[in-house]
């Protein structure tokens, strides 16, 4: 059975205000403490490291080397108890243990890990279960605190975070360009398509006509259009490059070819008073000028 350490954490910390203060009798009137109960926690302290950690220099009580080692260690474990009973605070008032935020693939990566940081910065103690998904609705079977789902045609009373446009692409010289004219959508069946594998029918894609390549991330989709082997409808917002750089090309279509995915915001309504969600959907909220 190992044994209960001699030290403690509250020692640590006035020792801590003693090397601030200066002197015994300052830690003491920060720590609205007797001079002789400082004195008494740092000689408790000395003992169980075996080390001295003070020396005076004049008037004025300054760490030693030895001292300053351990403090080097310690000051992290005492930042992390603050951290928890931080945490610990939060949760008392009535905030979640953790943040389920469910979120579609689509949405942009900058804005959300832009409103992520400064979540916690302002709140160090919070934990965020991050799932994506694609292309699912509020009232399918997901579990959230805070989404960002696909928002149903016509529906008013959805708080719209994005408007994602997917734009036809292949990638240069892909056979689908052989045609100079613009293409009715129905000629498009003769070429292999991508699709994400969570993805229902995706609106003016003609799902289920001609061949079709499934994977389950955006990314994949992206590379196997790079590929040449497919052609698709990619985020515009992370094909941008490719597009500048002639490494994929839009397809010349008559009509239709950019799909707007409109992105709504959803928060639980157990969790509509929490502060942290409030702010993190606020964040969300805000527009991505990137």
């Amino acid at each position: 059975m190992r044994s209960i350490p001699k030290s403690t954490l509250e020692q640590w910390a006035v020792l801590i205000s003693v090397i601030q203060e200066g002197g015994f009798a300052a830690a003491a009137k920060r720590l609205n403490r007797s001079q002789s109960s400082v004195s008494y926690a740092i000689g408790r302290l000395r003992d169980a490291v075996g080390v001295e950690l003070l020396e005076l220099q004049g008037r004025r009580a300054v760490i030693t080397e030895a001292g300053a080692a351990l403090m080097a260690e310690v000051v992290p474990l005492i930042e992390e108890l603050k951290r928890i009973e931080s945490r610990g605070q939060g949760i008392a008032k009535g905030g979640p243990i953790r943040i389920r935020l469910v979120v579609d693939t689509l949405f942009s990566k900058t804005q959300l890990f832009s409103a992520l940081n400064m979540i916690v910065k302002k709140y160090p103690y919070a934990e965020i279960n991050l799932t994506e998904t694609v292309r699912k609705l509020k009232y399918d079977d997901i579990e959230y605190d805070l989404a960002v789902l696909l928002a149903p045609p016509g529906k008013k009373d959805i708080n719209l975070v994005a408007d994602m446009k997917l734009i036809a692409v292949a990638r240069t010289g892909h056979p689908i360009f052989a045609c100079k004219k613009p293409l009715q959508k129905s000629v498009l069946a003769r070429y292999a398509l991508v699709e994400i594998h969570e993805s229902d029918i995706v609106e003016g894609t003609q799902s289920g006509a001609g061949r079709q390549w499934k994977v389950n991330s955006v990314e994949s989709a992206i590379e196997v259009v790079r590929q040449g082997l497919c052609y698709g409808w990619l985020p515009l917002h992370l094909i941008q490059k490719d597009l500048t750089d002639d490494i994929l090309r839009p397809i010349p279509l008559r009509s239709g070819s950019i799909i707007h995915i409109p992105l709504g915001l959803h928060v639980n309504d157990r969790c509509i008073d929490d502060p942290i969600v409030r702010e993190l959907a606020k964040l969300i909220e805000a527009k991505d000028d990137a």
